[in-house]
């Protein structure tokens, strides 16, 4: 039994011995009086924010210099996305009232008018205007071509002839 104990104690001693042999092969022992020399690298800080471009947009105002009240405009991108000041009808008084339209990505747009004073207007109810390209900010005047047109016109089914003049020196024709 003594045998057995001493071959065991001496068994696990040289396996001891084996394992620590292999871990410090691994190791490098380092004297106090050895000089450590660190290489410094220069980094460069690279920036990981990416900033998204900057759209212009722009402004189409518009002034009312007929003698009707406008009771809702708005404008049209691409003839897809409509763009007006509020959810509701917007009005522009008759005689030089004016209103404006912010933040409008650069595009082909149609503006529309109405004069109808109804609650709920429907898409015939508006007077358009041909492809615009917007690439600036522009004051449109609306004025209409035969100033007789009157309240008996309207009842009576006619319409008037209406047209915008830009301040970049367009002249457009509104349709209904």
């Amino acid at each position: 039994m003594k045998k057995t104990i001493t071959y065991l104690i001496t068994t696990q001693v040289l396996i001891l011995a084996s394992v620590a042999s292999l871990l410090f092969s691994s190791c490098i022992i380092v004297h106090p009086d050895d000089e450590i020399i660190v290489e410094k690298k220069s980094t460069t800080a690279v920036s990981t924010t990416t900033s998204t471009p900057t759209v212009d947009t722009y402004n189409i105002t518009c002034k009312n210099m007929t003698h009707f009240v406008v009771t809702d405009w708005c404008v049209k991108k691409d003839n897809i996305v409509t763009y007006a000041n509020s959810g509701s009808n917007r009005a522009i008084r008759p005689d030089g009232g004016e209103d404006m339209i912010t933040d409008l990505p650069e595009g082909y747009y149609k503006i529309y008018f109405s004069f109808e004073d109804d609650y709920q207007l429907n898409p015939d109810d508006y007077f358009s205007s041909d492809s615009v390209y917007l690439n600036q900010d522009v004051t449109y005047c609306l004025y209409q071509r035969n100033s007789t047109y009157t309240v008996e016109c309207r009842s009576a089914g006619l319409t008037p002839e209406l047209y915008l003049l830009g301040s970049d020196g367009s002249e457009i024709t509104l349709v209904k």
